[in-house]
């Protein structure tokens, strides 16, 4: 079985539909819902017969997303974690946020973390928190779809540790983890009570049941097998057993991976791109493991021949042996929108996908 979904990036949807995401839209809900409502009517009219959707990049489930959606606190998760310890949010109209400052970077014991009991009590989770009150009381008629959450699903979306720790400890996490194990083991453990804590939380607040949980590692190709190993699947482990089946994102070339991510507990899906081995992933988890791909860039970027994108799905399918696939990407300013619409075009030439769109 193959499926397909793609999305558009902020910077896409300024420069060919002059929308911009300044603070409000992250922290107004209401502004945001019908911001994204344009968006989506945009981008409906722009590809009627394509699966691409206003959406954040690869974590949202088109078939659990409905009009009367409204997100809450809909920010990337490790910014949130790093500005609960003092980051501050840096926005930019036209493009994606991020953060200032690395609040973990001088860490140099584990009893400088903070104390876990005093999460929920940040002011930013209590202005969350006020936020869905207000939202719920003012608009019973939307359903809140809460931090950490992206549609309703109940697939929880957080980063990765090693990918976390980056965001609030900068590079030192990688020495860190050679000089230091036992307390780069501790910030990884932090990292993942925090999240299950944040996670449970608003889960709870907004009614909505944890079924799963996506995990992006997107740094997890800049260490070793054994690197990973020892500091990243104990720690995703834990995920699988406490909140459900785990999605794994892996940024980058992941055949070095493939091995220790398959003992990570609950392993579902693996989520991967840029040429990353199928064959491999098939060799080691099976033909009824689902794979979520998305094309590497060499293949949508301005000036490269549709010809390459169709090599590309070709191998792709080629290596998946029938097994369950989908294929993702996100559509940036510097991709060629006609080598993105062939990957659909093929799918559906060769009888594999029908034409349309979910909403």
């Amino acid at each position: 079985m193959v499926k397909i979904q793609a999305s558009v990036s902020k910077g896409w949807l300024n420069k060919h539909g002059g929308f911009v995401f300044p603070d409000q839209y992250y922290f107004d809900p209401m502004f945001r819902w019908e911001q994204d409502r344009k968006i989506n009517r945009f981008v409906r009219e722009e590809f009627p017969q394509y699966a691409i959707y206003n959406m954040e990049d690869n974590l949202v489930q088109a078939n659990y997303v409905n009009e009367n959606q409204v997100l809450v606190g809909a920010i990337q998760p490790n910014m949130i974690l790093a500005a609960i310890l003092g980051a501050k949010f840096s926005f930019s109209e036209d493009k994606d946020s991020d953060v200032s400052g690395r609040p973990l970077e001088n860490i140099s014991n584990s009893n400088e973390l903070p104390s876990l009991s005093l999460i929920l009590e940040n002011p930013l989770i209590k202005d969350l928190e006020k936020r869905i009150s207000m939202i719920s009381t003012s608009h019973p008629e939307l359903r809140i779809i809460p931090p950490f959450f992206w549609d309703e699903s109940g697939r929880a979306t957080i980063h990765g540790v090693i990918t976390t720790s980056l965001k609030l400890t900068g590079d030192n996490i990688m020495t860190i983890m050679l000089t230091d194990p036992e307390l780069a083991h501790a910030i990884h453990q932090w990292i993942v009570d925090a999240y299950i804590i944040l996670i449970q939380h608003f889960a709870t607040l907004c009614n909505l049941t944890i079924t799963s949980v996506h995990v992006g590692e997107c740094a997890g190709t800049m260490i070793t097998s054994q690197l990973y190993e020892e500091f990243v699947v104990p720690y995703i482990s834990q995920l699988g057993d406490k909140l459900g089946v785990v999605r794994l994102h892996s940024c980058g070339i992941s055949d070095h991976l493939i091995e220790p991510v398959s003992h990570i507990h609950n392993l579902k899906i693996i989520d991967t791109g840029s040429s990353t081995s199928i064959s491999k992933i098939r060799e080691i988890l099976g033909n009824d493991f689902e794979i979520n791909v998305f094309p590497p860039l060499e293949v949508l970027m301005n000036g490269v021949p549709q010809s390459a994108t169709i090599a590309w799905l070709d191998k792709t399918l080629s290596e998946n042996h029938g097994g369950p696939l989908q294929i993702a990407y996100h559509l940036e300013n510097d991709y060629d929108i006609s080598n993105g619409l062939v990957i659909h075009d093929e799918l559906m030439k060769r009888g594999l996908i029908a034409p349309g769109r979910l909403y």
